[in-house]
């Protein structure tokens, strides 16, 4: 005995042929959207970005200055990364016990700091009156053995007490009453740094070596051991994070400003 065969009325084959069409529709504009994202040029990761994106700024170069407690007058750059003038001399002693250091770096950012970033545009800044800059192509940042130093806001209070007296709270005034905002650390990050030079083909190994001299010296580097093309340094502050609240005197005038960005 013959199945009986099911009936499908016009309306439902026009209802269905609709859904076919309009999930391949989808499904192409899917694959389109994965293939143009695919080979979209993506935004360079950059050491600024990285650092902003976990609430730190970016000290180029990167020093010792500008530690945990230490007061400072801020020079906020608009490429996102900052200036530190030292407002008042600090006697080491004074946050002996205090700073307390920690490997406990997130494991993205770790990641994110030990590839290879491109430096070349912030470098050429600082290196700009180096002669022979033009045979630089390229120059390759690399982190190594970060840690986070910081200071509790106590220490911060106590350590701020401590200095604001005499000169610090005369240069602190003047500062401030010229527009600056002055501000006191509450963390930074800190790293064993190595910039790696790519130089242009052409070069001599003899102007090779003149000329990482030379930049080792302008950042205040040394020449990496057993390399004429690397200049390192070791436990250098290369990100820095500030206490919110700026440091303002009664004797002061002029704008407020915060220790955040804008």
């Amino acid at each position: 005995m013959r199945r009986a065969k099911s009936v499908v009325l016009p309306r439902q084959v026009a209802s269905r042929k609709w859904l076919w069409l309009g999930s391949g529709v989808f499904v192409a504009i899917a694959l389109v959207m994965v293939s143009v994202y695919a080979g979209f040029p993506r935004k360079k990761h950059t050491i600024t970005a990285i650092l902003s994106e976990t609430g730190y700024f970016e000290v180029v170069p990167p020093s010792t200055f500008g530690g945990p407690g230490t007061i400072n007058t801020i020079e906020y750059l608009s490429n996102g990364r900052l200036e530190l003038h030292p407002t008042c001399d600090i006697d080491p002693t004074l946050l002996t016990g205090k700073i307390q250091r920690s490997r406990t770096v997130d494991r993205d950012l770790k990641q994110s700091l030990e590839k290879k970033l491109d430096v070349s545009a912030q470098v050429r800044d600082k290196l700009s009156a180096v002669a022979g800059m033009q045979q630089v192509e390229a120059v390759n940042l690399k982190l190594e053995n970060a840690n986070i130093l910081l200071i509790s806001d106590e220490s911060l209070i106590s350590t701020r007490n401590a200095l604001l007296k005499a000169e610090c709270e005369d240069a602190i005034t003047q500062n401030v009453s010229s527009g600056a905002v002055v501000c006191q650390t509450r963390s930074v990050l800190e790293a064993d740094v190595v910039y790696e030079i790519k130089y242009r083909n052409a070069i001599s190994m003899e102007e090779k070596a003149k000329l990482t001299s030379e930049i080792a010296a302008k950042l205040d580097l040394d020449v990496h051991e057993g390399a004429d093309d690397k200049v390192s340094g070791s436990q250098l502050f290369f990100g820095i994070r500030l206490s919110p609240n700026p440091i303002v005197l009664k004797s002061a005038t002029g704008e407020i400003k915060p220790c955040t960005r804008k």
